[in-house]
């Protein structure tokens, strides 16, 4: 973790970029209000005229997550776009031109949960009810309080057996909401893989989405663009994998893991067994939280300002 360098604020890092890729979950809100400070970073990005695009694994269309963000405060002069994985699903299989959505068919089984369609809104495709007559199975959310992913292995073992291609619109593993967490459907995808099926994940860490992403800034080059997430395995692996610069946030999905009050060092070690797990891969970045300053490092900065007066 030598490269890593812990930050307490996004001031500290303003000289260095000038365009941000920010999540959503966990760093900007947490489904239900905005995280701590989130709001007062885009409003300080905002007034330096810094680019910010919000990216998102949710298997939402873009427009839903928009309408989402502005419940919440956050608004469309706090960003250039909104990405999302279920708006470049619902585009793929519109067109259905690119791999992996290229000669895919129109019959779905859809696994999602309970009268969640909207993915499928305006698109020619036909919802069916047994694997035996799908084309292709599409993963958009779980509801792990009426099943259980178990509950899902028949079918699964039906769909393998018949060589039925998967689509993930989107890769989180785990899911938040408010403080609960619970099983993403990109555990759900896991599994079907597991048991021999193929599986198209879109969204992070995968370099599609990303370059959409870069597509979206304007007259900024990716070494002066910052990545931020909560997940080491979609925001920061993807970051790196791009070759861009991360900042993870520990008060996210790994929150657990990280004891308030603990010291850098403790949070060095912590850091080199969470990526101990993705190749050693590490954030250029550490922060607790997506803030613009912590108060002691603002009143140190209002102590300078006095004294060169």
């Amino acid at each position: 973790m030598s490269d890593t360098m812990f930050c307490q604020g996004l001031y500290e890092l303003m000289d260095s970029y000038d365009g941000f890729i920010m999540d959503q979950w966990g760093v900007l809100h947490n489904g239900l209000v905005p995280c701590d400070g989130a709001i007062d970073v885009l409003n300080h990005l905002k007034r330096r005229k810094k680019q910010v695009v919000i990216l998102s694994n949710s298997a939402k269309r873009a427009n839903d997550n928009i309408e989402r963000l502005k419940k919440l405060g956050i608004r469309s002069g706090h960003y250039r776009g909104v990405v999302s994985a279920g708006e470049v699903t619902w585009q793929g299989l519109k067109e259905q031109k690119n791999p992996p959505f290229k000669e895919l068919g129109k019959k779905c089984y859809l696994v999602s949960r309970p009268n969640d369609k909207s993915l499928l809104e305006g698109l020619d495709i036909e919802l069916v009810s047994g694997i035996e007559q799908a084309q292709f199975i599409l993963i958009t959310s779980f509801d792990p309080v009426h099943t259980k992913m178990e509950d899902l292995d028949p079918i699964f073992k039906k769909a393998v057996a018949m060589r039925i291609p998967a689509i993930c619109a989107n890769p989180d593993v785990v899911t938040i909401y408010d403080r609960e967490r619970s099983i993403g459907p990109g555990a759900i995808a896991m599994r079907y893989h597991e048991l021999g099926g193929a599986i198209h994940y879109i969204g992070k860490p995968h370099k599609t989405i990303f370059r959409y992403c870069l597509s979206l800034f304007e007259n900024i080059i990716p070494s002066r663009i910052l990545i931020i997430g909560d997940s080491i395995q979609h925001d920061i692996v993807g970051g790196v994998g791009m070759d861009i610069d991360t900042a993870f946030i520990t008060s996210g999905i790994h929150t657990k893991e990280f004891t308030p009050g603990i010291t850098v060092e403790q949070k060095r070690k912590v850091m080199q067994h969470l990526t101990n797990g993705y190749g050693g891969i590490q954030p250029t970045w550490v922060m607790d939280s997506l803030v613009w300053q912590t108060p002691e490092a603002a009143l140190r900065e209002r102590e300078r300002a006095r004294m060169k007066e």
